[in-house]
């Protein structure tokens, strides 16, 4: 009876931290100039993101957008954000803008912005997070 307990708990533990290290993923991002992508830095899918101009020359007077998708990737390209999140406006980034980007985790996991800058043609140039170090 002492063995089946202790072969319990050991099952226990090692489920429990298991669990508890799976839930505590970081919500870390960066944005790949290159790809002209946001991507998770430890391949969590990209569910929720909230999008917000930064500058003082926007055009828009809605400047938040919050996006949800259960079908979404650890990646995903500036272009593809009106089919991945079927956002229903037809643009969201304007040209020589800058926006706040930030990926929800679930539950308790918190959250982490990132922020983009873009050029006269729309594409971004600049970020202050180009890495997930």
């Amino acid at each position: 009876m002492k063995k089946w307990i202790t072969s319990t708990f050991q099952i226990t533990c090692i489920f429990s931290t298991s669990f508890l290290l799976n839930s505590c993923q970081s919500t870390d991002i960066y944005f790949d100039i290159q790809k002209q992508s946001l991507v998770s830095c430890n391949d969590r899918p990209l569910k929720r993101i909230i999008i917000e101009c930064d500058s003082t020359n926007s055009k828009e007077n809605d400047c938040i957008v919050d996006l949800y998708s259960k079908h979404t990737s650890a990646s995903v390209k500036l272009d593809s954000i009106f089919k991945i999140y079927k956002y229903t406006k037809k643009q969201i980034f304007y040209p020589n803008c800058s926006y706040r980007i930030t990926f929800i985790g679930s539950g308790d996991q918190g959250s982490t912005d990132l922020k983009i800058w873009l050029d006269d043609t729309g594409k971004a140039y600049k970020t202050n997070k180009p890495t997930c170090n």
